[in-house]
């Protein structure tokens, strides 16, 4: 035999073994490529490595499986071969206590499993079809086993040392790949969380705002409001032609002096409810109720031609609106109303409690026409009435007004005929 085929043989055979690492690196760097990719789902990694890196070994068939979420069982979740007749399905998929087989074994005890004869072991459960040799390595996290692949083959013997080691390593890439892929779910679940905290958190705020504001609008007009949510600190304005008005009801309190307090609040809820609502529709703005009587105006906070126009029809408005709580609740009701024009100051009041109000001579006069007026009439002064046109006007000729002196004043009955 010629000398130089020892040496020619042991070529081949260093020249195969480079062969097979080349391989192994080739499976390893095909798998340590697939890792990079933004990849969060389990799923999307164990079909991974059961088609791209699996495969490359020539195996025959693999399976992996992952421990449930109370660690008791080991569940199918891919596989490649027979196991896998297409895209991501699972033939016949079967479930393994945790201890039982030699899959339950690897993942109770955490150390890999290579049999050579698999009929010489009782541990071996047969799947989709009987085979000869098995190997079987444990998927473990930072806090234990979390999976086993698993892989069998036809041939007697046929797992080496070198399969085990390329299929641990490809183990604990899985695993780490894993763990990374469930710190990305529970960051995902907790920003979420935090999203949905958020989000939850901003309605009640703009549920709470929303209220705010609605608290806000009941008690000051909506444009002084804004000014003051805008943070404007002090507001006060004058204004020249601002129409105001005083309505009282007339022997109220010793009417009320014998009913239930709810009576007497749920009764002057339906007056003054309703005279908000025909305050709203002329165009006016309510100012505040003070016991059984109300106060409106019109021209403030924002001017208006005909302030003292809207306010007048709003006066004998009211008179009909009482009538008709009247007849519904069988209480007759009578109001006193004076109206006045003129210049006034108006703003807000108060720091923890915010109250609109307006002050001037023109106020004054107001509630003094109203305090010495007629049931149900609308009392003025002979100079607003001057100022009105298309209104059926009566002279009360001059009368004392307490605190402002002697003046001449009329009470406004209706709107002419046109």
């Amino acid at each position: 035999m010629d000398e130089r085929d020892p040496r020619l043989a042991e070529l081949q055979a260093r020249n195969q073994a480079l062969e097979a690492r080349v391989r192994d690196l080739g499976v390893i760097n095909a798998f340590a490529t697939s890792l990079l990719h933004v990849r969060a789902e389990v799923d999307d990694i164990l079909w991974d490595v059961a088609n791209e890196v699996v495969a490359r070994m020539g195996l025959e068939d693999c399976v992996i499986y992952l421990l449930d979420p109370d660690g008791s069982r080991l569940v199918q979740r891919a596989a490649y071969g027979p196991k896998n007749p297409r895209a991501r399905e699972i033939k016949d998929p079967i479930v393994i206590p945790l201890g039982q087989g030699i899959v339950g074994t690897v993942a109770a005890t955490g150390n890999a499993e290579r049999i050579d004869d698999v009929r010489l072991d009782p541990r071996y459960i047969t799947d989709d079809a009987s085979r000869l040799s098995e190997l079987a390595v444990p998927i473990v996290g930072d806090r234990g086993v979390i999976g086993v692949i698993d892989t069998e083959h036809s041939q007697l013997g046929f797992f080496t040392p070198h399969h085990e080691d390329l299929l641990a390593t490809i183990a604990s890439m899985t695993a780490s790949r894993l763990q990374l892929a469930d710190l990305h779910l529970r960051l995902s679940q907790l920003n979420r969380s935090l999203e949905e905290k958020v989000e939850a958190r901003t309605a009640e705020l703009r549920v709470a705002h929303a209220r705010s504001e609605q608290l806000l609008l009941n008690v000051l007009p909506a444009p002084v409001a804004s000014r003051l949510e805008a943070g404007e600190q002090r507001i006060a304005e004058r204004f020249d032609d601002v129409a105001v008005l005083f309505a009282d009801l007339v022997g109220f309190t010793n009417l009320a002096a014998g009913w239930a307090p709810e009576a007497v609040v749920e009764l002057l809820e339906q007056v003054f409810s309703a005279f908000d609502e025909a305050c709203v529709a002329h165009g006016c703005e309510k100012v505040k109720t003070i016991g059984d009587a109300w106060m409106a105006v019109c021209g403030v906070p924002e001017p208006v031609p005909d302030a003292l126009d809207r306010l007048v029809r709003l006066a004998l408005r009211l008179l009909v609106v009482l009538e008709e709580l009247g007849r519904a609740t069988g209480v007759r009701l009578q109001v006193r109303i004076g109206v006045h024009l003129g210049p006034v100051v108006a703003g807000v009041i108060g720091r923890t409690k915010f109250a609109w109000d307006l002050w001037g001579d023109t106020v004054n006069v107001a509630s003094r026409l109203e305090s010495q007026g007629l049931p149900g009439r609308v009392h003025v002064t002979a100079e607003t009435a001057g100022r009105l046109v298309g209104y059926r006007i009566q002279d009360r000729g001059e009368i004392a007004l307490k605190g402002i002196g002697r003046v001449r004043t009329a009470v406004v009955l209706g709107e002419e005929e046109r």
